[in-house]
């Protein structure tokens, strides 16, 4: 993973008007600033121009500036443009200026291209300019100016006015329109127009579950300091941290003065100051990345794998205060007989370091025994065993479900869990080991729950349309019916989790299968556009010790797992007051374990990944 300690910031400014493009990108740079968001074309041209040839009328753009600096820049298109007029020779004529402009800026090879939606909900025929230019062009990319908010305070350049809604809503829903028009492609991203007056906190949280690549944070937003300075309100300050976490560029906007230097300075000390972004430094690079679950009983994994996952602090914490606890429980009554620990699925050895820290606290004296089916992970632990557990521990490469016992143990530790709790077959893998427990033995974790929460995030439900293909059509079974393991960033979690499968060890009826079948009703609070689910665990490890990745009881500073993410094959629109029915199968057959589900409310959808035709879980 990478060793960045903080994400890098992106901060830009948007130009009403640019007279000197060259004095424009050197006052950028002089006020510490990155990227420039500028019109493409010349003010002076207006739809009373006769001619469509506009090569007198755009600067010499592709002479001035060196290429390399053209991937800095946003381009705004004509904001006279009526491409839905019901004139249709005004609408041909701005057609075509629209895919001039369009080409212009894509041979410039320009970061992104901006435009403003039109807040009359008009916006067809610019939908299907936008598809044809995408399907032309696979580089460009569109950043849709929304306002937050209509009529609230924010800089809008005079696009809201009194036959337009005022509602926020409103505003969200046509985005989400425009969006569902352009089948939530990749390259239409928003740019999110923040107001001085910010909705309430859901609406803020939904705004989060869209494609937000550019921010535009008006000057009028900022409050003066005593000093003279410009500052955020708290609410603002805490929407726009979010904001960088999902890696967007923020553009000051208005009438620029002398220096503007002090907005771009105040919101770099917001940024240096945000906790959460020091936190989870360590995983940038796999924000919002689709990533196949490990399946660690038919792949060894590397050394890599195990040495993100020995960097938990956290997680290895809880478990050396659950073994402490549980041997301390077993020799409460003043036993001195030697305990039997075996750590199953051992790795490189954490656990069994938990265990023999547990035995030192709790003065407990303990036999171990290391059992891995990686033979090139066997290597670390005999060369742990020589140098710092003094041979006291007993490594064995075998699989713990066939492993032939030496002798019952007391106490059987196990770190097999995976996003989703069961995921990673820790239920079919304990099953097996259990043979070797004593009738009173315990069992670390004693038992875990799957958790599901619906949600929304463009982000997530695009890129898994194109995980395993070039175009969204390859594959599309196959993509919407397996489980990823994604650090989310770019999402709303549209109701609180609920919990689905619970697995409880060691357990007394291993006759019957794992089988699970488990239906879930959400309460919608608000519009919002389902693309699938987030898949969470919470695992006791042993009595009141725990380790979550659940929102609500989150081990904090826990990094071992990311969400796992349940995709739907189409989006579905959600309405406020709407419930949402969930059902959920846990399958399986001599040679795999598989999930399948279903949505019956409010719309019903086809059972996804039936019989595991395209994803399951290998046993052998």
């Amino acid at each position: 993973m990478t060793t960045t300690s903080k994400k890098q910031i992106k901060f830009g400014f948007d130009f009403t008007s640019v007279p000197d493009l060259v004095a424009c990108i050197q006052q950028l740079t002089n006020w510490g600033y990155s990227y420039a968001c500028i019109p493409l074309v010349h003010a002076k041209l207006t739809p009373d121009v006769a001619t469509l040839d506009r090569s007198a009328l755009v600067s010499r753009a592709d002479v001035i500036l060196q290429a390399e600096t053209w991937n800095r820049v946003v381009v705004k298109l004509s904001e006279h443009l009526n491409l839905d007029s019901a004139e249709s020779g005004v609408r041909d004529r701005d057609a075509e200026l629209f895919r001039q402009e369009v080409s212009y800026a894509s041979y410039l090879n320009v970061s992104a291209i901006m435009f403003q939606l039109p807040l009359d909900g008009c916006m067809p025929n610019l939908a299907r300019l936008v598809n044809v230019a995408l399907y032309d062009n696979v580089f460009i990319n569109f950043y849709v100016r929304v306002p937050m908010t209509c009529g609230g305070g924010g800089d809008n350049n005079g696009v809201c006015d009194d036959n337009n809604s005022s509602s926020t809503t409103d505003t969200w829903k046509l985005w989400s329109a425009f969006s569902a028009a352009c089948d939530y492609h990749r390259s239409v991203c928003l740019a999110l127009e923040l107001s001085v007056d910010l909705p309430d906190q859901r609406e803020l949280d939904r705004w989060l579950g869209e494609p937000i690549k550019a921010v535009i944070a008006p000057t009028s937003i900022f409050l003066t300091n005593k000093a003279g300075f410009p500052v955020l309100s708290r609410p603002h300050q805490v929407f726009i941290n979010k904001l960088f976490d999902l890696d967007a560029c923020i553009f000051i906007s208005g009438e620029p003065n002398q220096n503007m230097k002090p907005y771009f300075e105040y919101l770099s000390f917001i940024h240096d100051n945000n906790k959460s972004d020091k936190l989870y430094s360590y995983s940038y690079a796999y924000e919002d990345l689709l990533q196949v679950p490990l399946q660690p009983l038919i792949n060894d994994l590397d050394n890599n794998v195990y040495a993100v996952f020995e960097q938990d602090p956290i997680k290895y914490q809880q478990y050396e205060k659950a073994i402490t606890k549980a041997l301390t429980d077993k020799v409460k009554n003043g036993s001195t007989e030697v305990l039997t620990v075996c750590v199953v699925g051992a790795g490189r050895g954490p656990l069994v370091n938990a265990s023999l820290n547990a035995a030192d606290k709790s003065k407990v004296a303990i036999k171990v025994y290391a059992i891995e089916k990686n033979e090139n992970a066997l290597h670390v632990l005999n060369y742990n065993n020589d140098n710092y557990w003094h041979n006291l521990v007993k490594v064995v490469c075998a699989d713990m479900r066939t492993w032939k016992f030496e002798e019952k143990c007391d106490i059987l530790v196990s770190e097999l869990l995976g996003s989703f709790g069961d995921n990673e077959l820790s239920p079919e893998c304990l099953d097996g080991a259990q043979k070797f427990l004593k009738e009173d033995g315990i069992c670390i974790p004693s038992s875990y729950t799957s958790y599901l929460s619906p949600l929304q995030s463009q982000t997530l439900f695009s890129n898994m349309k194109m995980f395993k293909s070039n175009t969204p059509m390859d594959n599309q079974h196959e993509n919407a019916e397996q489980i990823y393991v994604v650090n989310m960033r770019n999402m709303y979690l549209i109701s609180p989790a609920q919990p689905l499968f619970t697995f409880e060890h060691p357990r007394c009826d291993l006759e019957r299968n794992n089988n699970r079948y488990t239906t879930l009703t959400f309460d919608i609070e608000q519009d919002c556009i389902l693309h699938g689910f987030a898949g969470y665990f919470n695992a006791v490890l042993y009595k009141d010790i725990n380790i979550s990745i659940e929102p609500s009881t989150f081990s904090t500073g826990m990094f071992s797992w990311y969400p796992a993410y349940i995709p739907i094959k189409s989006s579905i629109t959600l309405k406020k007051d709407e419930q949402l029915k969930v059902h959920f199968w846990r399958l399986s057959d001599a040679s795999k374990v598989w999930y399948e589900w279903s949505i019956s409310k409010p719309n019903s959808m086809p059972v996804h990944n039936p019989n595991a035709r395209s994803y399951s879980m290998q046993l052998h």
